[in-house]
């Protein structure tokens, strides 16, 4: 198994140079182009009903529906809050099992571990600098959880939806699975790659949120 982690993380490079470098790099998917779906979930180890209801199954159903899916284990996302290094190591591998075992196809998808890209956090890095700090303090998520923790929250709880930003633009993703919980981040991935567009040139495309109703996803937090 930690070959075939090691061929997908080469993979997700190859992948990511195609689309960013040299004279025959890959455009940014048009408007009626073909989607590009991103999705990441945190490896907590064995995943329970609510996670299987509330994104893998509709992962399930995306890989079938489209023709270019990429599915992240988002470890970074998790140290956001104490880790112990082997357990979590453990928990990338459960969750991997997991994703296979309820039906994600690897000749289908990309299935990845995130920090073995180091491009992920690089590009957040770029879209750090670009985004205010009260828009940040302003998130539900930031205020929900500083709360919980009686306002000690970290640098990395403040800034995590900017790489979230990153995980998705990085592969100039068109569509990305959320829930109801997720749309002020969405809206921050947005404006972010509206903002680099400006700037730089047409670039990132604007990915849309593909929504279940009255559902939660807290996979990717």
């Amino acid at each position: 198994m930690a070959l075939y982690s090691m061929r997908k993380a080469r993979g997700c490079w190859r992948f990511i140079r195609a689309l960013h470098t040299g004279p025959e790099a890959t455009p940014a998917p048009q408007k009626d182009g073909v989607k590009r779906v991103f999705s990441g979930i945190q490896p907590t180890g064995i995943p329970h009903l609510g996670n299987y209801l509330g994104a893998i199954e509709s992962w399930v159903r995306l890989q079938s529906e489209h023709s270019s899916v990429l599915y992240c284990i988002v470890d970074l996302h998790s140290i956001t809050v104490p880790q112990d290094p082997a357990v979590l190591r453990q928990s990338i591998w459960d969750m991997t099992a997991a994703l296979l075992a309820c039906g994600i196809d690897p000749e289908k998808t990309v299935l990845f571990q995130q920090s073995q890209v180091s491009e992920h956090t690089q590009l957040s890095w770029i879209l750090t600098c670009m985004v205010r700090l009260p828009r940040l303090q302003h998130l539900h998520q930031w205020k929900a959880k500083t709360a919980k923790q009686k306002h000690d929250g970290t640098m990395g709880l403040l800034t995590y939806p900017v790489l979230q930003a990153a995980d998705v633009l990085l592969y100039k993703s068109t569509h990305v699975p959320v829930g109801e919980d997720q749309i002020q981040h969405m809206e921050l991935i947005q404006d972010l790659a509206r903002g680099f567009n400006k700037k730089y040139g047409e670039f990132f495309p604007v990915p849309k949120s593909i929504l279940k109703d009255g559902e939660e996803d807290n996979t990717w937090l």
